[in-house]
């Protein structure tokens, strides 16, 4: 007779975890990918590599043959990990984990050329392309005005704050729209409410014109020039003044010799001819509106527009929307609406004083999406 199953066969202590679904046609599909895990949290790690995953990418635990693909923080992170030769020998693409979330927040792959980590340099590429357009020097022929002693105070605090690092460029997301000037911010690695500077906001008639410039760019698939707005708008909030001259700025990091003029542009007159003719340009509003829509890309964007369409109600009866592109599009207004920092970080204190009740001494991290 047959031994009768024991009670640990019958009922068995733990159900296994369901696997993610896979996307074999997923935007990534091909990569081979290598995530450095120094100077990133273990959750958000976790979060990256498991949208790669579904998303058709393969995750290596070692530097193997068939990486293709490197993602690290930054050239700092990328190096504590890493062998320097062996990466000079990579054949693949180093980039930051910054073109993972801007990919995922899209639906599509974006460019890579921001997004490039230069070993050599001991930055990554966006530095060696911003600095070719925007970045000149001062002559020392040219006579300088009198700059506040605030500002070389706060030069000398940003060496060791660069507005290139993902933690730092915390951008605003702000739109053509009339009705939208308010700024919305999104997801950055490693933010922390609590800890989190609080600007004087003495110049946001600067940071709104170079925030629509942002998502201008951006939507036109020019990552460069979005980057180059995104590293100085949080440089400009930071400072305990306001821009009266472009000579206030010179020297600051991530405000190049092409920004300096936006910036005496707009002090000057209080607009900026470049935005206004964005503004005033069909094309460039309708896809910009389009690129607001969670899930559509620059590309998506321009397909939409040669298909005719100039409005969010044009859209409804697009059939070639995907789901995710069509819940952006129900509740466009609902995910664009700022939520006013006091409320969350109200929610943030009730979550961390629930949590310790629960399990004292409970880490919690705290960002907005």
């Amino acid at each position: 007779m047959a031994p009768k199953a024991s009670h640990k066969d019958k009922w068995p202590q733990g159900r296994a975890k369901a696997k993610p679904l896979i996307d074999p046609d997923g935007m990534f599909t091909g990569m081979v990918v290598l995530l450095v895990a120094n100077g990133v949290q273990s959750r958000r790690l976790e979060i990256w590599k498991q949208k790669l995953v579904q998303l058709g990418a393969t995750v290596e635990d070692y530097l193997s043959k068939k990486v293709n693909y490197i993602f690290a923080m930054n050239p700092e992170a990328l190096l504590k990990q890493l062998d320097r030769q062996r990466l000079e020998s990579f054949k693949g693409r180093v980039l930051l984990y910054q073109w993972v979330e801007e990919s995922l927040r899209l639906g599509e792959k974006v460019s890579e050329d921001s997004y490039r980590i230069d070993i050599n340099s001991g930055g990554d590429d966006r530095n060696k392309s911003q600095s070719a357009k925007d970045s000149e020097e001062p002559s020392p022929l040219k006579k300088v005005r009198h700059i506040p002693e605030d500002v070389e105070g706060f030069k000398a605090d940003s060496k060791g704050d660069s507005a290139d690092s993902p933690r730092n460029s915390d951008s605003l997301d702000y739109s053509l729209s009339p009705g939208r000037t308010s700024p919305k911010p999104f997801s950055s690695p490693n933010t922390d409410l609590s800890l989190e500077y609080n600007p004087p906001d003495l110049n946001r008639n600067i940071t709104e014109i170079f925030g629509k410039l942002i998502n201008v760019y951006r939507a036109l698939g020019d990552d460069r020039r979005s980057f180059s707005y995104y590293k100085a708008i949080p440089v400009i909030e930071k400072l305990p003044f306001k821009i009266e001259s472009a000579e206030q700025v010179k020297g600051l990091p991530g405000i190049g010799k092409s920004l300096q003029d936006h910036i005496q542009e707009i002090v000057t007159t209080g607009k900026l001819s470049k935005l206004e003719h964005f503004e005033t340009d069909e094309k460039v509003r309708a896809i910009t509106l389009f690129g607001e829509i969670w899930g559509v890309g620059p590309a998506t964007a321009l397909k939409l527009y040669e298909k005719g369409y100039r409005t969010l109600d044009d859209l409804k009866n697009e059939d070639s929307l995907t789901n995710s592109q069509k819940i952006g599009l129900k509740y466009f207004e609902d995910i664009r609406t700022r939520i006013p920092r006091n409320e969350v970080q109200e929610m943030e204190g009730l979550l961390q004083k629930t949590g310790e009740e629960i399990l004292p001494g409970v880490s919690h991290i705290a960002a907005i999406f």
